[in-house]
């Protein structure tokens, strides 16, 4: 397997064999590092998701991106530990959950319909309790 700068890029690697697909994987790819991004400043959105979605459309079109990705010094680490152990560190778990908590409790009060209240306090327990379920390291 290939290491390029500490990283194993061909562990997750399996590039689209045409041309058109790497593209398509590539552009799928950007979309999910912006939307991750703009969930780094935004409460209700989520950042390791869509990044861990864009590492995956990285590895089928490109290894220089994927390996970019994964090698970046703020958004590396949590992908590598996700990737590498199916785990999340201690603090990066305090800070997802203290971000749904904020988030959700604020978006809370704007939400005119109980219904809707209802299944807004069922998704936020329910990411809780799966950053919960994974195993903490480090």
């Amino acid at each position: 397997m290939a290491h390029a700068g500490g990283i194993d890029v061909e562990r997750q690697s399996v590039i689209a064999t045409t041309r058109g697909a790497r593209l398509l994987w590539a552009v799928a790819g950007h979309i999910f590092v912006v939307l991750g991004v703009i969930g780094a400043f935004v409460p209700l959105m989520p950042t390791t998701v869509f990044l861990i979605l864009a590492a995956s459309c990285y590895a089928r079109s490109s290894a220089r991106l994927h390996h970019w990705l994964l090698s970046h010094r703020v958004f590396g680490p949590v992908l590598r530990d996700w990737r590498d152990y199916r785990t999340m560190k201690a603090g990066t778990k305090r800070i997802a959950i203290a971000a749904i908590v904020v988030g959700f409790t604020a978006s809370f009060f704007a939400i005119p319909l109980t219904w809707v209240r209802i299944i807004h306090v069922g998704i936020g327990l329910a990411l809780v309790a799966f950053i919960l379920r994974v195993e903490t390291r480090g």
